[in-house]
């Protein structure tokens, strides 16, 4: 079996799953009608679903079958559930559960990045803040510029555990950026903040570097709570 086909069918699979085709608690079926359903051998979807039982998404039990387990169970450090799930169209609380999670990681990272940040990270936090002045007139240039400039400045905490959960961080973030940059304007108002969090790390002045992280935070959750209320 190839790795790309294996791939492929675990991304069917889970965004099939992601899009509510199984309700939570509900069986998959036999693996040989769920190969015919999907063009693939049941050898492949069997390991596909033993993927997908590693992300959280599906558990296999001798009396039940394959099992849909509810969203809360699925692992949402793992990009491609998160992917699966954005694409779907996030819930009101997985967001605001989300901007939760900044709010408890992103203001420390900052701080411990004001102390720890090599040259060249500031640097890369630099270039990333001038990737992004330059991209506001283009939302979707300007959200992957946003995800590049957060995700540098976690990385300049130098914390083992925020370092690994980088690649999830990092797709929940641009989650966050999509729903806010969506406001007309609101790219050209939070660019400061940016400038300013960015020079914070450059000078080594945590207070200012924090002040400017959760003031990004803030503004991002009144933009948010302001957009979904309008759903």
């Amino acid at each position: 079996m190839s790795s790309s086909f294996h791939a492929s069918t675990v991304d069917r699979l889970g965004a099939w799953i992601a899009r509510g085709s199984v309700a939570p608690g509900q069986s998959l079926k036999v693996e040989a009608a769920l190969g015919e359903e999907f063009g693939v051998s049941r050898t492949v979807i069997r390991e596909a679903i033993k993927t997908l039982v590693a992300k959280g998404m599906l558990e296999v039990g001798p009396k039940v079958g394959t099992r849909v387990l509810p969203a809360r169970s699925w692992n949402l450090f793992d990009p491609q559930v998160v992917g699966w799930l954005a694409a779907t169209g996030l819930s009101k609380s997985l967001v605001m559960d989300l901007l939760d999670l900044r709010r408890a990681i992103e203001p420390m990272a900052v701080r411990w990045a004001c102390e720890r940040a090599t040259p060249p990270q500031i640097a890369e936090i630099q270039a990333a803040y001038v990737q992004l002045a330059a991209s506001v007139a283009d939302m979707g240039d300007y959200n992957h510029a946003d995800q590049r400039f957060h995700e540098a400045v976690l990385a300049a905490s130098h914390n083992q555990f925020i370092e690994q959960m980088l690649p999830a961080l990092g797709a929940l973030l641009a989650i966050s950026f999509e729903v806010s940059s969506a406001v007309p304007g609101e790219l050209g108002r939070t660019l400061p903040l940016h400038k300013e969090l960015a020079d914070a790390i450059a000078s080594r002045d945590s207070a200012r570097g924090v002040w400017a992280c959760m003031s990004l935070i803030e503004n991002a959750c009144e933009v948010i709570s302001r957009s979904m209320a309008q759903q």
